[in-house]
């Protein structure tokens, strides 16, 4: 209950940076952009209550401009991302929905922060369990061209946990930071 209090609270203080001029479902409006991303990710993640679960972690990211609302002069992404980890037998699959505030920095630089969501679907080799979870973090973006884009992206992320049987739950709690490459539409 803690986390999906704190999830709300997050959500609403991005929400509430700017709220004059919000504008709601504006996937439904003619002048609506979804502003197409993919990218291609990798780097390291570790799990708090699992020594030696530190690895390297893949996945797969698509983002476009947010469809729920919409605050003048501010730009709102929203990111759906497919993670994978494995190591020593435990693998896991996370699939999150992580909105984000995005900031310019420079012409070609941006920084971006916001909540998430996530289902996260673990397997030990011994028996498997789903959990849900709530996550936090920060990306920097750089734009190469006018088509592609680079970045970094840490987050953290509170799960709930995984039951493998008597007296074997694990807390999925985990921390993550990716690199990545990626495309405009």
């Amino acid at each position: 209950m803690k986390k999906t209090i704190l999830a709300m609270i997050l959500a609403l203080s991005t929400i509430s940076l700017s709220a004059n001029e919000t504008r709601l479902l504006p996937i439904l409006s003619k002048d609506y952009c979804p502003a197409p991303t993919i990218a291609v990710m990798g780097g390291y993640g570790k799990y708090t209550d699992i020594s030696n679960s530190g690895s390297g972690i893949y996945g797969i990211e698509v983002g476009f401009g947010c469809p729920v609302f919409e605050i003048k002069d501010l730009e709102i992404n929203q990111v759906l991302s497919f993670v994978h980890y494995s190591k020593n037998g435990l693998k896991t699959n996370s699939l999150e929905m992580n909105p984000r505030v995005m900031f310019d920095l420079s012409e070609k630089m941006k920084f971006g922060f916001g909540p998430g969501v996530a289902v996260v679907f673990v397997d030990n080799g011994f028996g498997s369990d789903t959990v849900f979870g709530v996550n936090f973090g920060a990306s920097l973006n750089y734009q190469i061209n006018k088509d592609m884009f680079i970045g970094i992206e840490s987050r953290y992320q509170w799960a709930g946990s995984a039951d493998f049987g008597i007296a074997n739950n694990v807390d999925m709690d985990n921390h993550r930071t990716l690199f990545k490459i990626g495309t405009h539409f």
